[in-house]
């Protein structure tokens, strides 16, 4: 009998929502300081990537998908593969500085990858200001989340300068494709998997149901009913085009927010988001009278899963933008961000929990189909904000020191911004993917995320704890004017 590796529901459900405007991959642009190594160039790059790439099993597999897109498609390995293919170069234009790399990165982004490869490139990039240098990584979200691919990083790259290779946990280093499905095999799979949807979507809703009642019992707490998304500036039709800006926060001024305010890492970067967000949208005469909600990703990773795969729900949770307060908006949203939780831990499902039982023919006629302004009502939600924790370590790439590693995620329809934020080496490295065409001026997004932790490390400085204000709504009409619309920033 043949063995076969077919992708999981949620795998599957990156590759139906890819269309000519949707890109399901995410990257990592990774900033290098080679100063160090003499003579640091390609040669270099490629020679330590050539010696730990081949180690990982998964980045010689690719798809085969069925015909029709009416079944789950199936891992197999590449029978052709060619490290050049996916490990190439580039130069950024003069002058090298932040605007040119991320107009760059942009670009290289916005181009799918090859479904008939495995689905990953890297791109060294060359002719940074200062004689740095950097590299763009991009994986299909269907090879694996975000968490999988942090951990990848400390399979591909070193600990130390000069260090020896890492072991490899069994789930990685054992991890084999499938081979080729017969004709007969895919169809069968196909017709099963299709009868049983009518069930698994009833099953689906039942176990919704049962969540909802369970909630009623008496003694049990009742929570408000989840606020709607408001409709903003940031929300509505998506080119093909991205853009990506970005900034690295001191990781020790967020712990301190978190310990001074009893508050987790995510709930302190909501807020700043969030704080952000307000003053951004204030400036542009934009700010909804409604706080602006965000979709959060919540892993189900147990501490023993070491795989490469998705283990990740997600949730909707209040950015607060309402609250002109800042710690009223951290209560907020603490508040709120501990329940979401704690249901998607429990069972909760949403509506991505639905869209997955759909193969992937079904799930890209629904994306197609939706109407892009009704996309944030239906998904409950304006814009993605996610937080992933890298390594505590510096980690190295052939000698060179990772400085800063920026994260390149997925815009959908319907949204224009996702915001995320990996913790490496001290600092929380902030990368802003958006969709140019509904997010103008970005860098000065960045520069009032930026300001909203200066607000935050101030407060948690102060002395004794500030009593949180009570809570009133705040709108753009109780602000002054829009203040005057800033330079783009360059380096």
């Amino acid at each position: 009998m043949t063995t076969l590796r077919q992708l999981t529901p949620s795998e599957s459900l990156f590759i139906g929502g890819e269309t000519p405007s949707v890109y399901q991959h995410t990257a990592a642009l990774v900033m290098l300081d080679a100063s160090a190594v003499p003579g640091y160039g390609f040669d270099t790059f490629r020679r330590h990537m050539e010696r730990h790439i081949p180690r990982v099993p998964q980045f010689r597999w690719k798809l085969h998908e069925v015909p029709l897109a009416l079944d789950l498609p199936y891992w197999v390995e590449d029978a052709d593969f060619d490290l050049d293919y996916h490990i190439r170069r580039v130069a950024v234009p003069s002058p090298g500085d932040n605007q040119a790399l991320s107009e760059l990165v942009s670009w290289l982004y916005c181009r799918h990858l090859d479904r008939r490869k495995p689905l990953w490139e890297i791109w060294f990039i060359e002719g940074l200001s200062g004689g740095r240098f950097a590299f763009l990584q991009k994986f299909h979200h269907c090879m694996m989340d975000g968490q999988a691919a942090t951990r990848l990083t400390e399979v591909m790259w070193d600990l130390e300068p000069d260090g020896e290779l890492a072991a490899l946990a069994p789930e990685i280093a054992n991890a084999t494709a499938g081979e080729v499905p017969e004709l007969w095999q895919q169809s069968l799979n196909a017709a099963v998997h299709l009868s049983r949807m009518p069930l698994n979507i009833t099953g689906e809703v039942c176990d919704a149901l049962r969540h909802s009642l369970s909630n009623l019992r008496p003694g049990k707490p009742k929570g408000k009913p989840r606020a709607a998304a408001p409709h903003t500036s940031i929300n509505g039709n998506i080119s093909r085009d991205r853009g990506l800006v970005f900034s690295s926060l001191p990781l020790a001024d967020i712990k301190a927010i978190k310990q001074r305010f009893g508050v987790t890492i995510n709930d302190a970067l909501l807020a700043i988001v969030g704080g952000g967000l307000r003053e951004y949208l204030l400036a542009r005469e934009g700010l909804p009278e409604q706080s602006l909600r965000t979709s959060m990703a919540v892993s189900l990773r147990t501490r023993s899963d070491e795989g490469f795969s998705n283990r990740i729900t997600t949730t909707s949770v209040t950015l607060a933008t309402d609250q002109a307060d800042p710690l009223e908006r951290l209560r907020t949203i603490s508040e709120e961000a501990a329940k979401v939780i704690s249901v998607a831990h429990h069972g909760g499902k949403g509506v991505l929990e639905f869209i997955r039982l759909f193969p992937p023919l079904m799930v890209n006629a629904l994306i197609h189909l939706t109407p892009a302004d009704r996309i944030p009502a239906l998904m409950g939600v304006n814009l993605i904000v996610s937080n992933i924790r890298g390594s505590d370590r510096p980690m190295y790439v052939g000698g060179a020191r990772a400085e800063a590693i920026y994260p390149m995620s997925i815009i959908s329809p319907g949204g224009g911004l996702n915001i995320t934020s990996l913790s490496y080496a001290g600092g929380m490295h902030m990368g802003l993917t958006i969709a140019p065409e509904l997010v103008p001026e970005p860098w000065m997004l960045v520069e009032r995320i930026e300001a909203a932790l200066g607000e935050y490390k101030a407060l948690a400085g102060r002395g004794r704890r500030k009593k949180a204000a009570p809570r009133k709504k705040a709108t753009a009409k109780a602000r002054p004017k829009a203040r005057p619309k800033t330079a783009r920033k360059t380096a």
